[in-house]
């Protein structure tokens, strides 16, 4: 099937192998392309044109598929990438561990699933200074933490214990007091 040509002076429509037109010697120019001639393939860039709009619309078409895929898969398994785990190890063991401000368990502890980002951790036992660090949690990764936890400082430490004597003294109510004095 050949092309059409059109002169716009006069709007008469005329084979492709007539380049002007007879009534005005006017330039004729291609008839502009239908969806039929592009469906035919007609012409001799048709192939190539059409070619060029499908791979298009199939881009678009795969571009817009990933993108509800993507949905889909998030709505289907919420943030599982999203969250990492931590590991609290403290000498001495059976610290109580904090994560943001909330008891969490005792050491040693590995929680699981904390969403990503970065957390307060504390861990706290008795007789020693607090353990306390920003933590920053990584998508599906296991961050460690491991304290030496110190004593707290003794109020007798700098006092010489052979200076020292104690005897205990009836309180009231029947208990026993330490009193410490030096000599």
């Amino acid at each position: 099937m050949d092309r059409k040509r059109v002169c716009y002076s006069c709007g008469t429509e005329y084979p492709d192998s007539i380049r002007f037109c007879p009534k005005d010697s006017a330039d004729l120019e291609y008839a502009p392309l239908t969806l039929d001639d592009i469906s035919n393939g007609t012409g001799r860039h048709m192939n190539r044109i059409g070619k060029i709009l499908i791979r298009g619309v199939l881009a678009i078409l795969l571009i817009a598929s990933g993108f509800v895929l993507n949905s889909v898969v998030r709505s289907l398994v919420p943030d599982t990438f999203e969250r990492g785990d931590l590991t609290v190890r403290t000498t001495p063991s059976g610290a109580r561990v904090y994560l943001d401000g909330s008891q969490v368990g005792v050491s040693p502890v590995r929680l699981a699933d904390i969403p990503t980002g970065v957390h307060e951790v504390r861990a706290v036992f008795p007789g020693y200074l607090d353990g306390q660090a920003s933590v920053e949690i990584l998508p599906s990764a296991n961050q460690k933490v491991d304290w030496d936890l110190s004593p707290l400082p003794s109020y007798r430490q700098g006092i010489d214990k052979k200076k020292f004597i104690a005897r205990s003294t009836p309180a009231a109510y029947g208990d026993t007091v330490l009193i410490a004095q030096m000599r």
